[in-house]
Parts: structure tokens; C-alpha cells; sequence
């Protein structure tokens, strides 16, 4: 039985009342949750409300889900919902984000991605809130153009657009720290 069956069947027998069956669907998810609103929102506390949040919407709408489609896209949707929620209760301006990955292979890389990555985080911070969810979502959460559309509810040439642009605005804000 593959991932998509083995989720698909927790989701019916959660709909059946199964708490045990929610349990598991919730320790899969909560973490790649959690740390997608994370690093939307920037604190930790607000991260863990929206998170739970995003659960019990997830939770009271499963019933709903379309089996034929991948649960993630449509969780990270609720969840991207949830912060934009988030952030017009607290007023603040909703954009989006982006990052690049290196593997290091002993301590002096470990050390030196370390730290690109700490660079990269506070120059990931420093762009729009939507240039720095799409950098999240395609780049750290590794969704593809269409899911992004799909959670985003934006047209994929309009994500690649952007996502093209603020992968040039997070260049130009590394390299100028460094």
C-alpha cells in the first residue's frame, strides 16, 4: 500500500470518528505545518495557534476532501488560508518568499551552510510575505507549480513569475550582506 492509500485510508477512518486515525494524520503533518507557518509568520507562538488552527479546519472538513487529489496541497491550502487569516486579523500586509540548499559533507561545510543559511533566512525575511511563502512552499516544502497554484489559488504562470522574481530580489539581498 503506497503513502497516497495508506493517507487516504486514515482520512476515511477519520471520518468515522476514529481519533487514533486523526492522531496519525496530525503527527505526520504537524511538523512540515508548523514549520511552513513558522516561517511565514516569524514567531513561534502565532505559529503554534495558526497550526492548530489549520487542524481543526482540516479535521472538521475532511469529510469534504477529494480522495482523488494529494492531501498536502490541500492541507498547505488551509494552512496558507489559516495565516492569511492570520494576518488581516492582525493587519499586517500579506506577500510571499525564497532560499537555495547546499550540502555540505563535513564540519567547515556544516559550519559554512550554517551560516549561508542564517543569511539567507534574514534576507528571506527582509521580502514580501508572498515572494517568501513561494520560495517556501516550491524550494523548502519542494511542492510543484501546480500545487502552489492550487494552494495559492494563483494561475502557475503567475507563480513561476513571481517565484522568478523573488529568487532575484533574495540574490540581490544575500549577496549585498555579504
Amino acid at each position: 500500500m503506497d503513502d497516497t492509500a495508506k493517507t487516504n485510508q486514515l482520512i476515511d477512518q477519520a471520518c468515522t470518528g476514529d481519533e487514533s486515525a486523526c492522531q496519525i494524520l496530525l503527527n505526520i503533518y504537524k511538523g512540515r505545518i508548523f514549520s511552513y507557518i513558522y516561517r511565514m509568520v516569524r514567531n513561534y507562538h502565532d505559529a503554534e495557534d495558526i497550526t492548530f488552527d489549520t487542524f481543526i479546519k482540516c479535521f472538521k472538513n475532511l469529510s469534504r476532501f477529494d480522495t482523488s487529489k494529494r492531501f498536502t496541497t490541500w492541507l498547505f491550502t488551509i494552512a496558507h488560508n489559516t495565516t492569511l487569516d492570520f494576518f488581516r486579523k492582525n493587519k499586517q500586509e500579506y506577500e510571499y518568499f525564497d532560499e537555495t540548499h547546499a550540502a555540505p559533507d563535513n564540519l567547515v561545510e556544516e559550519f559554512e551552510k550554517k551560516r549561508k543559511r542564517e543569511k539567507i533566512d534574514q534576507c528571506l525575511a527582509q521580502l514580501p510575505l508572498i515572494d517568501r511563502e513561494l520560495v517556501i512552499l516550491f524550494h523548502r516544502e519542494e511542492h510543484t507549480y501546480e500545487e502552489i497554484s492550487e494552494i495559492l489559488d494563483l494561475p502557475i504562470t503567475t507563480i513561476k513569475t513571481r517565484l522568478h522574481r523573488a529568487r532575484k530580489k533574495l540574490a540581490d539581498l544575500v549577496q549585498r550582506k555579504e
